[in-house]
């Protein structure tokens, strides 16, 4: 994966600047102003992977090689690099690099020009995700010169060299022959490193109805082979070869019953069929003849150059989609795909259905990388990392937010670092994002391929109501969105109350919006005469009837505390925790393996004060990510003949009105 890259001279970029895009996160995105250099970064990996041309900064063109660079930082799983010698190259550089990030910047051990760049470099490094560390990853900085040699661009001063070259013994060596050496010794660990990652990168101005072509590189390498080698499948090189002896033996028996007269090439060679060309023929005769549709009504399918602009985005990201997800029997593990404003000429409308297959589709690949002025994909996102590049008095400067906490990083890095560069950062990321997440969803519910929605807590949540609303996911085009908090709900709720009652008339989809009973719980005014199309409950356990209610967000009862997990069906409940337990997790030995009534979880597993303590303690180990774990195992071992809630049955008849 790429952590981040350090661009100098590329584009826009002329003095040096590091943009992190990553916290180890597959689904990274950059927002920030028009010409900022979001597309810039985007084109600085199709030269560095594609072999591209180095766009040089205009302003700059007269720069020196080693002043034009794009140097990725790369964590590479240590098991990818399998070649002993390179292994231990690599092992020696990176730990330099974790060293040196983790320790105090200062100009005794780093140019005193790069020190800013490095603190910025070691604040993103210690923010990542626990499962990238010096135990599990190398973190490569191996980069490229506008010419293609190699570059290490701010990671060259002696305290990296003497990683990679020790110093020699009998003569001072001056630092650009040491330089020098290093990358030659680098070099085949550059490549071994690019070797192990594909790029796609699809611009905002491409030319669709030739990127979608087969032919395309870009295509076949989405399938993960060449076409080539599919047609080998059916006509392979002795087939061609037999053909070619074929052709030969009747060449030369025609000409032996010509009189006077023969078949000949020009030269005494007699070259057989190139196989290359074969197959090259044979792609340009089938696969341009055949564009891509969009299927019509009435049976009638629309050629892609006729539909809209905002309709061809949606078609390659559907294509891609289906690559990757259908199709792609290669390991995906290496595929990073990088895209230009995927929202570009969509309606808003139809934003969010793009932005959430670009992140299934990051579920399925390396990395995905994107552009945006759409900021509403950021709270509709359970995790993924966002950089906002803004221009600090004449420098670019990137600041990189987890999407599941962006709101609370946000203040912080604006705390920190506008006293420090004396900037304001884009606070308005945590306003924009809202209103544009929300007019997404008005927008969806006004037209009249109307969408329906469901607003929730947690990313466990949503992975239950998944599961449990599939039907009406299919015929309702119903969208279950994760905002990670009571409080987002809330906001969400009001938000939406305002445009909905100004426009209610016109209103076609419904929304759905639910909460937890917590200790303290969160409560606010709802509207009645908006309940056909907006309403909002919490879940609560009623003890009298040992069911789970529905009830309005001031209702009494305001006890027990109910979340969604004390409101699952008992039986499957129980066999889940049994899972967990045989996987030795330590909360739950008080688990047994009795059959469960399939009533409210809470009521079916009645356990006592100091065992749902220890399952407390289980769902909030790891950092909560337990919860998630927990729904995943959950559904899979769902039956179709096991009772569904009745708040569910509840939820379902709401949307099937």
């Amino acid at each position: 994966m790429i952590l981040g890259v350090v661009l100098r001279n590329f584009k826009i970029y002329k003095s040096i600047t590091y943009i992190p895009l990553s916290n180890g996160d597959n689904f990274c995105g950059l927002i920030g102003k028009n010409g900022i250099g979001k597309s810039s970064v985007l084109e600085s990996f199709d030269f560095y992977f594609n072999n591209k041309s180095f766009k040089v900064n205009i302003n700059n063109q007269n720069a020196s090689e080693e002043e034009c660079y794009v140097v990725p930082i790369f964590a590479i799983d240590k098991h990818l690099i399998a070649d002993p010698e390179l292994s231990v190259l690599a092992e020696s550089f990176s730990n330099k690099i974790w060293t040196v990030l983790f320790g105090e910047i200062n100009s005794s051990i780093i140019n005193n020009n790069y020190i800013e760049l490095f603190r910025a470099i070691s604040s993103h490094i210690k923010s990542l995700n626990e499962g990238i560390s010096n135990e599990t990853h190398y973190i490569l900085p191996l980069g490229s010169t506008y010419s293609g040699n190699m570059s290490l661009g701010i990671f060259r001063d002696n305290v990296f060299l003497d990683s990679v070259v020790p110093p020699l013994t009998d003569t001072e060596e001056l630092l650009p022959a040491k330089i020098i050496r290093a990358t030659e010794k680098l070099l085949p660990l550059k490549e071994e490193v690019k070797g192990k990652f594909q790029y796609v990168y699809i611009p905002k101005d491409i030319e669709v109805e030739r990127l979608v072509q087969f032919e395309r590189l870009e295509i076949q390498t989405l399938i993960g082979t060449k076409l080539e080698d599919i047609i080998s499948k059916f006509l392979s090189r002795s087939n061609i070869n037999e053909i070619s002896q074929g052709l030969k033996g009747f060449i030369d028996e025609l000409s032996s019953k010509l009189p006077n007269y023969k078949y000949k090439t020009p030269s005494a060679y007699q070259p057989n069929l190139k196989v290359d060309k074969i197959y090259s023929l044979i792609i340009q005769e089938f696969f341009s003849l055949r564009e891509l549709h969009k299927e019509g009504d009435g049976g009638k399918d629309i050629s892609l150059k006729y539909l809209s602009s905002g309709e061809k985005q949606q078609a390659v990201l559907s294509l891609i989609h289906s690559i990757i997800s259908e199709y792609r029997d290669e390991s995906t593990s290496s595929l990073i795909i990088a895209v230009d404003e995927p929202e570009s000429s969509l309606h808003i409308s139809a934003c969010y259905d793009q932005f959430e297959k670009l992140f299934e589709v990051s579920r399925e690949c390396r990395q995905i990388i994107f552009s945006s002025h759409w900021y509403g994909f950021i709270p509709a996102m359970t995790d993924g990392s966002i950089t906002n590049i803004i221009d600090a008095g004449g420098k670019h400067n990137g600041y990189i937010f987890n999407i599941y906490k962006y709101r609370e990083e946000i203040k912080h890095k604006e705390k920190e670092h506008g006293e420090t560069f004396h900037t304001t950062l884009s606070v308005d990321i945590m306003l924009k994002s809202s209103n544009d997440f929300v007019q997404s969803i008005l927008m969806s519910v006004l037209s009249e391929d109307r969408y329906n929605w469901i607003i929730c807590e947690g990313s466990s949540d949503k992975i239950y109501l998944d599961a449990y609303l599939k039907k009406e996911i299919d015929d309702k085009k119903l969208r279950i969105i994760p905002v990670c908090t009571a409080s987002e709900v809330k906001k969400t709720y009001l938000r939406l109350s305002v445009l909905f009652d100004e426009l209610k008339s016109n209103l076609k989809g419904k929304v759905f919006l639910i909460i937890d009973t917590d200790a303290s719980p969160i409560e606010f005014d709802t509207v009645d005469n908006l309940e056909n199309n907006l309403l909002c409950r919490r879940i609560v356990n009623e003890p009298s009837s040992k069911m789970t209610k529905l009830v309005k967000i001031k209702s009494s009862p305001k006890a027990p505390n109910t979340d969604i997990e004390d409101a699952l069906n008992g039986k499957i409940f129980n066999k889940s925790l049994l899972w967990f337990k045989n996987q030795e997790s330590p909360f739950l030995d008080f688990i047994k393996d009795t059959d469960i009534e399939e009533i409210a979880s809470a009521y079916a597993m009645d356990l006592r004060p100091s065992d749902s303590m220890k399952l407390d303690n289980f769902f909030n180990e790891n950092k909560g990510n337990n919860k998630v774990l927990f729904a995943q195992k959950y559904i899979e071992l769902m039956q179709q003949n096991n009772v569904i809630p009745s708040w569910i049955q509840e939820i379902k008849e709401y949307f099937n009105k």
